[in-house]
């Protein structure tokens, strides 16, 4: 891993993940590119991770944070302390496959055009299944969404456009960050990449699917720590978040009946294999009202910063948000 003026800067987001770092530096170390460095943000761990790399792999850099900020905060820091032209973001429970920096780097270098590339992430334990094919938006269920999640593998080996990257694993060109801005720290965990796509297609920014990048992901492996509830809260509060920050406004007049929509399917709509939880699922349900409005509040008082980068039409962004996918051949 070269330190000295780097290409790329790969930057691990880190929480008491000892468990995930020996298997995830490995996989670093058995890239054949090789003009890389290893920014390892610890987000207050206690379970010595830090340490460990200090011992294991001495030519990364660590950034101690002295408490635990989240995702997006920690990926920020690592942006910040980069100056490499092109940075990338890994999840520390993650086994990247020998080619997949490679691929993500030749992939942008190829088409100047493109500003961030997604790549082919697949359920560790089931390999043959995806995680994310690059990430969508739902706008029926005002969500973002991993595309493919759940399904072969084998239907998503065409490159293409996609409307966003799951940032789990994803490359992006540092000069994207100047023209967007960084990941919004007010998401902590979940749905900020979803944020950082919209807000990169809305400022013009184009992604493409790369899916011989290939990282094996332990899903959920940081969210399924913390209590269930807090974080059901927080995913219902972010999503409103990106609601009110980036939807454009033309579809402000759906919104009354995709919120009905939305509660519909997430408390009554499930399929017989899940009808004990619709007892559970009603009464979370004015919980759920009260954070994504509060999340929709919020979006709304960043809306502006956000909608004055704009440099795509309404049209193409409404678009994308619609159609999230497009093979290259096409």
């Amino acid at each position: 891993m070269q330190a000295a003026q780097p290409r790329v800067s790969v930057v691990i987001p880190n929480w008491n993940g000892l468990a995930h770092l020996p298997e995830c530096f490995d996989a670093l170390r058995s890239q054949t590119f090789r003009d890389f460095e290893v920014i390892l943000v610890d987000n207050g761990s206690a379970d010595g991770g830090p340490e460990w790399v200090e011992s294991n792999d001495p030519a990364a850099r660590i950034i101690r944070r002295a408490d635990n900020g989240g995702f997006a905060a920690a990926v920020n820091d690592g942006i910040r302390a980069s100056s490499a032209p092109y940075v990338v973001l890994l999840n520390n429970d993650t086994h990247a496959e020998p080619e997949w920096l490679g691929e993500l780097v030749a992939s942008l270098d190829r088409s100047p055009d493109y500003d961030l590339a997604a790549s082919l992430m697949l359920l560790y334990y089931e390999p043959h299944l995806t995680n994310a094919a690059g990430d969508v938006y739902a706008l029926a269920l005002l969500a973002g969404r991993n595309r493919g999640l759940g399904k072969p593998a084998s239907r998503y080996e065409r490159p293409g456009r996609v409307l966003g990257a799951c940032a789990g694993a994803s490359i992006y060109r540092r000069a994207m960050f100047d023209d967007v801005g960084l990941f919004d720290e007010d998401f902590f965990l979940m749905s900020e990449d979803t944020d950082m796509n919209l807000r990169a297609l809305i400022a013009g920014k184009r992604c493409m699917y790369v899916p011989t990048a290939r990282v094996r992901h332990k899903v959920r492996a940081s969210i399924d720590a913390e209590p269930s509830l807090t974080m059901k809260r927080l995913a219902d509060r972010n999503e409103g978040l990106v609601v009110g920050k980036d939807l454009p406004a033309p579809l402000f007049p759906l919104l009354p009946f995709l919120y009905v929509w939305r509660m519909l399917r997430k408390a009554v709509l499930v399929g017989p294999g899940t009808w004990s939880r619709i007892p559970s699922l009603v009464a979370y349900t004015p919980m759920r009202v009260a954070a994504e409005i509060e999340g929709f509040r919020a979006g709304l008082g960043k809306r502006s910063g956000v909608w004055a980068r704009r440099d795509n039409s309404l049209w193409g962004i409404i678009r994308w948000m619609v159609v999230g996918w497009q093979p290259f051949d096409r």
